[in-house]
């Protein structure tokens, strides 16, 4: 089996776009698709349900880490053989979706980072404020985390069932990328980068609903600024059973 957790606030066409594209099996294994609809006012937890999707409602907005906690808390007590991590809005091509899943199931890389960056180092089409954010912090992240890793923001994932039970995820926003590859590499996984396309479009970011654009910004950046000071002082360093838990939906 293999899991797909996303995390959707107000992505009813989102959802309805993306749904229908992705694989129901890769060699051999089924796919389930689970939901995290994070307060949405929307059809979000109905579009949802109509194409299959296991469905987890919140009924006010926690935020993408909080989300993903709660995905993570439904998994503990399955049995599956790989994790996916995408997000609802359509910036990840299913169409890489097998490509990102093989390495995990034939047990060559533990976690998987669709990277935007490792083919088109270049800003291409995505917005100067992340492009900027990322090029500033990459180096730092490297640095610190002695990795060669090009993307570490990029939310399409794929990762075995022990590296999941490695992830401790603290922050309830968008901190949790970056707390997913220092919990790797503190337990030694093998981490790697597959190219996925840049895809960005005139409403896949979240960024600014709570704050409005400059502040939520603003929050962002000091939210990736923390969790990297965090990092750098080894606090994603929880053993493999205590898995945080999270905001009840």
């Amino acid at each position: 089996m293999i899991y797909v957790l996303m995390t959707a606030l107000n992505e009813e066409q989102g959802l309805a776009d993306l749904l229908p594209k992705l694989p129901t099996h890769v060699d051999g294994h089924d796919v389930q698709i689970i939901v995290i609809d994070d307060g949405s006012t929307d059809a979000t937890s109905a579009v949802a349900r109509d194409h299959g999707c296991i469905t987890l409602t919140s009924k006010s907005n926690h935020g993408k880490g909080a989300s993903l906690q709660i995905g993570l808390k439904a998994l503990q007590d399955l049995e599956y053989d790989a994790l996916v991590l995408m997000d609802s809005d359509g910036q990840h091509d299913p169409d890489e979706f097998a490509a990102m899943v093989e390495p995990i199931l034939d047990g060559t890389v533990d976690l998987m980072v669709g990277s935007r960056y490792l083919a088109s180092p270049g800003r291409g089409h995505a917005p100067w404020n992340r492009y900027l954010v990322r090029s500033a912090s990459v180096v730092l992240l490297n640095m610190i985390l002695s990795l060669d890793i090009t993307d570490p923001y990029s939310g399409y994932r794929a990762m075995t069932p022990a590296a999941v039970g490695c992830i401790e995820l603290v922050g309830d926003r968008y901190e949790s990328e970056l707390e997913m590859i220092f919990c790797a590499v503190h337990h030694k996984l093998r981490v790697a980068e597959k190219p996925i396309p840049k895809i960005y479009g005139p409403a896949t970011s979240k960024m600014g609903m709570r704050y409005g654009k400059l502040l939520g910004r603003i929050d962002v950046v000091s939210r990736y600024a923390l969790t990297i000071a965090k990092g750098a002082l080894g606090r994603y360093t929880h053993s493999p059973s205590n898995i945080k838990e999270p905001i009840s939906p």
